[in-house]
């Protein structure tokens, strides 16, 4: 392996850390990703409960500079149909409320701790989430193998313009 040179060694290391990030997000879109963002629109739709909520506080999911648009995790308190009161993160990140505003929320009556903004959980807005789901695990895929192929075709030069195709 010392004999390999530098640019050898670049290409066999970013190929094999594209291979592991593409596998990396291909695990997180099918086991957290799409689950989560399908599970808690489907559930807040179908037995999912509006009520009134104050923002408790709101902290940005970046820094300023790589947060153009603002979005932050909320947290949330409202009152149940049986009268708990329940505070919780929002299911969705938002960049359209801030701490003390009185927003609606969607709570899921048989998890309180789930909630949503009731315009997070709309036609347009679970679209785009669930695009952006396809679209991280057709990117994981397509890293993946991209990397695999550069792996491989590495391999198979530089094994050409060894002698007798022995390694060093």
């Amino acid at each position: 392996m010392e004999n390999v040179p530098d640019h050898g060694r670049t290409v066999r290391n970013g190929s094999l850390a594209m291979i592991g990030l593409g596998v990396l997000l291909f695990v997180l879109s099918l086991v957290y990703l799409i689950p989560h963002d399908m599970g808690v629109t489907s559930a807040l739709r179908s037995r999912g409960v509006h009520t009134p909520a104050v923002v408790t506080e709101c902290a940005d999911v970046s820094g300023p500079q790589d947060n153009p648009a603002g979005n932050a995790n909320c947290r949330v308190r409202f009152t149940t149909s049986e009268g708990a009161s329940v505070e919780t993160r929002l299911a969705y990140v938002t960049d359209s409320i801030k701490a003390r505003d009185t927003v609606t929320v969607v709570y899921d009556p048989q998890h309180t701790d789930v909630a949503a903004l009731a315009s997070s959980i709309g036609f347009w807005n679970s679209l785009t989430r669930n695009a952006l789901d396809v679209v991280a695990l057709v990117a994981s895929v397509v890293m993946t193998l991209l990397g695999l192929a550069v792996h491989l075709a590495y391999r198979w030069f530089t094994r050409g313009s060894r002698p007798n195709g022995r390694p060093r």
